[in-house]
């Protein structure tokens, strides 16, 4: 509190831009840890924030139904201004549908699970 911070308790940022203020020495936030540990000073710091899990979203077979039947037709049957399904338009499609960017190499995925990825080309408009 008395460099200014809100809180008794450092946090890696503010003890990183401290040391670069007085030192003009930048130590990335690992280092900063190891250095306030070596110092015996881990009390002083707040906790590290917990890593969530990344969970992915799986796609459930009423979905793999419609993918299978959505690259069965034109992309403009979905809205989509084109002649043929691509990774990307198939990924628009998805995120319009379930609300959730799925990766390339997911979609992918999905669409060889319900047994269209031969649909998808790899053209570009």
């Amino acid at each position: 509190m008395a460099h200014g911070y809100e809180t008794e308790l450092w946090r890696n940022g503010d003890v990183q831009k401290l040391i670069k203020e007085k030192f003009d020495v930048y130590h990335s936030g690992g280092h900063v840890r190891t250095v306030v540990g070596k110092l015996g000073l881990e009390h002083r710091m707040r906790l590290p924030k917990q890593r969530t899990e990344k969970k992915r979203l799986t796609i459930n077979e009423e979905t793999l139904a419609w993918v299978a039947a959505a690259l069965r037709q034109s992309p403009r049957t979905h809205g989509i201004e084109a002649d043929h399904w691509t990774n990307a338009r198939l990924r628009r499609a998805l995120h319009q549908r379930v609300g959730v960017d799925y990766s390339r190499g997911y979609i992918w995925e999905i669409a060889t699970r319900a047994g269209v990825a031969d649909l998808l080309t790899r053209r570009r408009s």
